[in-house]
């Protein structure tokens, strides 16, 4: 009797937003859901139709909270996992933590913000803000554009960059570079500089017996006003890769254009670059649509053209369509969860690809 009502009351208090509130603490999430079809995939470059999911945005649950510790100075926290929408399994790039997403505990304060624990990567937080209207469907295949050289795996052995590299990896605890685990992160106080952001990150291997193997260094430093944003940022992991971006968000009468510049060197082998181009416009109130393309100069010159509209039915519910137009063997968008393969983004692809999907993205 006493473990039901126990059981009870914990779902009470997480599904209560008014006791998460006097407890500082916010629930939040996502679930994005899909039908999505693709051409030229698996060994005999059929076409697939499945359900898809985090076509748009990552199904994702979190807990958030801050206290204010008086003369200006917050204590914040964040926990986030990742789920797959069809079947409810934890899903956070091949790692199999709860919270393998974010896990982290910090201060703020007139100096800025210290926070320490699993955050995302300053290099990826500039990337996805020079974007024009996409979702997972579009940045995540274009960042893996890069195909050319090798790094280093959790063994040490020397593995191919096109798919993403050792920050693929699940021995390493990384999900395709995007949250970084054992780091420090500071950020500048926003108001200090007028317009001026700055993040920076290190960190630890969390290799046994040796704390630089596999450390991690990140920053960005932009400039926002109004809807301008330009920003520059740099990714260095350990015997595994360097990456470079510059980008830009300007509006341009009713149109938000977008651009950036990724310069991507591994451990041994070619650089290569990859240019994305993009723009997004309000057609209604309540539709946008968007537009981006990614060209990457390594072997075959591999590119990405995503056509995206969102068709927002409420603040925190949306209906979407995408459409991925992929050259030259890089990765479609298909993300068939039922498909028999335990990652399908990695599946063969050859030629042309062109994937298509249709979802509904709701928050909470």
């Amino acid at each position: 009797m006493k473990k039901k009502i126990l059981a009870s009351t914990i779902f009470t208090l997480l599904a209560s937003g008014s006791a998460l509130a006097q407890s500082g603490l916010t629930l939040y999430g996502n679930i994005d859901a899909s039908v999505v079809s693709a051409g030229s995939i698996g060994p005999n470059s059929e076409r697939r139709t499945s359900f898809g999911e985090g076509n748009w945005a990552p199904s994702v649950w979190g807990v958030r909270g801050s206290e204010d510790l008086g003369a200006g100075m917050r204590a914040h926290m964040r926990l986030e996992g990742g789920f797959n929408a069809g079947n409810g399994a934890i899903a956070n790039g091949g790692t199999t933590g709860i919270f393998s997403r974010v896990a982290n505990v910090g201060l703020s304060g007139p100096f800025g913000s210290v926070t320490a624990g699993l955050s995302l990567s300053p290099f990826i937080a500039a990337y996805t803000s020079t974007l024009g209207l996409a979702g997972q469907n579009f940045y995540v295949p274009a960042l893996l554009l890069h195909r050319d050289g090798t790094a280093l795996n959790a063994s040490a052995a020397s593995v191919s960059v096109a798919p993403g590299g050792t920050d693929a990896d699940p021995g390493f605890s990384t999900t395709g570079g995007f949250f970084i685990p054992n780091s420090l992160t500071y950020s500048l106080p926003s108001e200090m500089f007028k317009g001026v952001t700055g993040n920076l990150m290190y960190a630890f291997g969390g290799a046994a017996g040796d704390t630089s193997i596999n450390r991690f260094l990140s920053g960005n430093v932009g400039y926002e006003f109004g809807d301008w944003n330009v920003v520059a940022a740099a990714s260095d992991r350990d015997s595994q890769y360097r990456q470079y971006l510059l980008g830009a968000r300007v509006p341009v009468g009713p149109v938000r254009l977008a651009a950036n510049y990724v310069r991507f060197s591994p451990q041994t082998g070619s650089s290569s670059n990859t240019i994305v181009v993009g723009a997004e416009m309000n057609v209604q109130p309540n539709t946008s649509v968007g537009i981006n393309y990614a060209r990457n100069s390594g072997s075959g010159n591999p590119a990405i053209i995503n056509l995206s509209a969102v068709y927002a039915l409420s603040k925190t519910t949306n209906f979407y369509a995408a459409f991925n137009h992929a050259t030259d063997g890089a990765y479609s968008s298909y993300s068939g969860s039922v498909d028999a393969t335990a990652n399908p983004i990695s599946l063969a692809q050859s030629g042309t690809s062109n994937a298509f999907m249709a979802g509904l993205q709701k928050g909470f």
